[in-house]
């Protein structure tokens, strides 16, 4: 009997490489996001007209990013980036539910020294011994994104099914799927742990030039990298809710023949 475990992954990978009009698209998408964010957040609202224009930026940039990011759940379905924009609303719901979690992860973060100030205390009175909120501190800020990721990537096949055209159901099956979430654990791993140490890493240079090239290019391999992991996430659940991936039954030329009558 043969078994391709990685199968799936593999034509995942191989489907995010088809559509590299796709990844360029989104490398060039999201920074011309994050460039007009900058540059929304440096608008004085001194007047009227000022308050218009800067309501109408941060308009333009949501509704740009909210259709970029369903044209990439809709393109892996085979949906044209117009039909995309038109079940934009159905995505929309999702989206705002997925930011709400966000929000509600940053809001919750802010009590973080009075949640470790209270574990260390409990934890001091549970064992008899001195602990510190220092030793404890990264105990709720873990927990607290570990939730909030695992509720952002639940919503994602259900904003892919109603990018693609599917039904309720068919998310939801694929958000209770283990294999789902072993892929969204490497997928995690690779396009936001990985980023950010290059972000946060500081190669010791002492040339003002070597320094410079070292920012470009660890913000840019960053960058790529957690592009190329969301797409990679979008292709992995089209796969799912298309029932693409091979049923691990025995191939045609392992069972045994059997004589014609």
């Amino acid at each position: 009997m043969r078994i391709e475990f990685l199968a799936v992954e593999r034509r995942v990978v191989c489907e995010v490489w088809r559509h590299r009009g796709l990844l360029a698209a989104h490398l060039a998408g999201n920074a011309a996001l994050v460039g007009a964010a900058y540059a929304w957040l440096g608008i004085a609202e001194a007047n009227w007209a000022a308050v218009l224009g800067s309501a109408g930026l941060a308009l333009l940039v949501i509704v740009a990013g909210l259709w970029l990011h369903a044209a990439a759940l809709a393109a892996f379905h085979g949906v044209g980036p117009g039909l995309a924009l038109r079940r934009l609303p159905k995505v929309l719901p999702w989206a705002i539910v997925a930011a709400a979690v966000v929000m509600a992860g940053v809001w919750l973060a802010g009590y973080a020294p009075k949640v470790s100030a209270w574990l260390a205390s409990w934890l001091t009175l549970r064992f008899r011994a001195a602990v510190s909120p220092r030793q404890v501190d990264w105990i709720y800020p873990g927990l607290l994104r570990a939730v909030c990721a695992v509720a952002v990537l639940a919503l994602v096949p259900l904003a892919s099914e109603a990018a693609g055209g599917f039904g309720l159901r068919a998310g939801l099956r694929v958000a209770a799927r283990p294999r789902y979430w072993v892929a969204c654990a490497v997928l995690v791993f690779a396009g936001l742990y990985v980023p950010g140490k290059l972000v946060g890493w500081v190669p010791a240079f002492e040339s003002l030039a070597a320094r410079a090239a070292s920012v470009v290019v660890r913000f840019g391999l960053a960058y790529v990298l957690a592009v190329t992991a969301w797409l990679t996430l979008a292709a992995l659940i089209a796969h799912f809710l298309l029932r693409r991936e091979p049923s691990f039954e025995p191939a045609q030329h392992d069972l045994p023949s059997v004589p014609p009558h």
